[in-house]
């Protein structure tokens, strides 16, 4: 399909290249510094921005105020699209010019306020023993505007947003514990909440007019080699995306690549992962081309590796899964979010450290991201097309900057 003019404008090709899918990228969510006035949302947003990544990752939910950002609170905001539309900081980086969207997304219409100083992930779902009637169609009335909302504000801009969840087999099993078995009303209930959430985008896509901008689901699983290692379990992977058979998954993918300790074995057993996610997902239409698992977090922190073991060991993992062809790689993350408990150290998840450094595994991005849209303006401007992803996935292998 020709996309350029006979004589295209250099500004037509910058557009292009600027919007292409690069693959890998990473998030903000709950940093624990900051080196500006600026909120911490909009400072790692612009860093991610700056790095040369055309991907966001953040969360949308209730905890706005006191979780992840400390944004100011505000009375009026009481759903989504409030927040989408009233929150200075989220909607700055909405408008930003970030191509793809990946989005931590849960409803107000669904949250219990904690006690002061308390955490408890169950506040912001209602489908432990169980997702009651009333739940079910507040989350939907929610979802089903939000994604409206996205649709027309956003309308012919490009823009492309997935809404999903964190970790889901710490919802299934809220209270962490990876080997009771699994509470059967609960696994009910997520189920019902996934498809709730899956149905109001559907329908929100089908009743508002929209072009050149697009809204997916998708669910985030991380207890994939549980299901491999013993297929009688009940985890996510193999018990509610199978049943729900959302847009996308996302895979947090600690379990298939940290134990492992040389190239191969990373590369193996993460390969294997994606593999038996994807085996999961019925054909479903209306979607791109494209493998339909990608990885939602990955990481290497400087608490056990040190720099260079940080930036080799994700390069393993990049190539492993560009390899694969997994459409999204994205690292834990921008600034580290973890603090160890009984020394305050920083535990190391980051592409920019507490001192501001930029780690290696940041070069290496950074460096991604200029080989990679140095070939695809070449490869348009000699075809007249952009490569396909496939094209592209296997030319960017052979980089410099995962093959230093």
């Amino acid at each position: 399909m020709k996309i350029f003019k006979s004589n295209p404008q250099v500004n037509d090709w910058d557009s292009l290249v600027n919007s292409y899918n690069y693959a890998i990228g990473t998030q903000t969510v709950g940093s624990k510094y900051k080196f500006s006035e600026k909120t911490m949302l909009v400072e790692t947003a612009i860093e991610i921005k700056n790095m040369g990544s055309n991907l966001l990752k953040f969360s949308m939910h209730p905890r706005y105020c006191t979780e992840n950002y400390g944004l100011p609170k505000n009375d009026n905001i009481t759903s989504l699209t409030k927040l989408a539309s009233l929150e200075p900081s989220v909607k700055e980086v909405l408008d930003m010019d970030f191509k793809f969207y990946h989005i931590w997304t849960y409803g107000f219409s669904q949250y219990t306020p904690e006690p002061l100083g308390e955490k408890d992930d169950t506040a912001q779902i209602k489908f432990i023993d169980g997702f009651p009637k009333e739940y079910q169609e507040a989350l939907y009335k929610e979802i089903f505007e939000f994604t409206s909302y996205l649709l027309k504000t956003y309308n012919d801009t490009g823009k492309v947003f997935y809404l999903g969840n964190w970790e889901g087999d710490w919802h299934l099993r809220s209270d962490y514990d990876r080997d009771k078995p699994v509470n059967m009303k609960t696994l009910a209930g997520m189920t019902q909440w996934a498809k709730t959430r899956q149905q109001a985008i559907d329908d929100a896509k089908k009743a508002t007019a929209h072009k050149n901008v697009q809204v997916y689901h998708y669910i985030e699983v991380n207890l994939v080699r549980k299901a491999i290692n013993n297929p009688d379990a009940k985890v996510v992977a193999n018990s509610i995306v199978n049943e729900v058979n959302p847009d996308y998954v996302s895979y947090s993918s600690y379990d298939a690549t940290n134990p492992y300790k040389t190239e191969n074995t990373l590369k193996k057993n993460l390969q294997h992962s994606l593999s038996f996610l994807e085996s999961q997902l019925k054909p479903k239409a209306g979607l791109p081309e494209g493998k339909r698992v990608w990885i939602g977090e990955y990481g290497n922190p400087s608490a056990i590796y040190n720099d260079e073991e940080q930036n080799k060991r994700s390069i393993w993992t990049i190539k492993a899964a560009l390899e694969w062809g997994t459409p999204f790689i994205l690292y834990w993350e921008m600034y580290n979010n973890e603090i160890k408990s009984d020394t305050g150290e920083q535990v190391g998840y980051w592409l920019i450290d507490d001192k501001g450094k930029k780690q290696p595994i940041w070069y290496t991005h950074h460096e991604f991201y200029k080989e990679s849209k140095s070939f695809v303006r070449n490869y348009a401007e000699k075809n007249n097309k952009l490569p396909s992803f496939d094209t592209f996935r296997k030319k960017a292998l052979k980089f410099k900057s995962l093959n230093p």
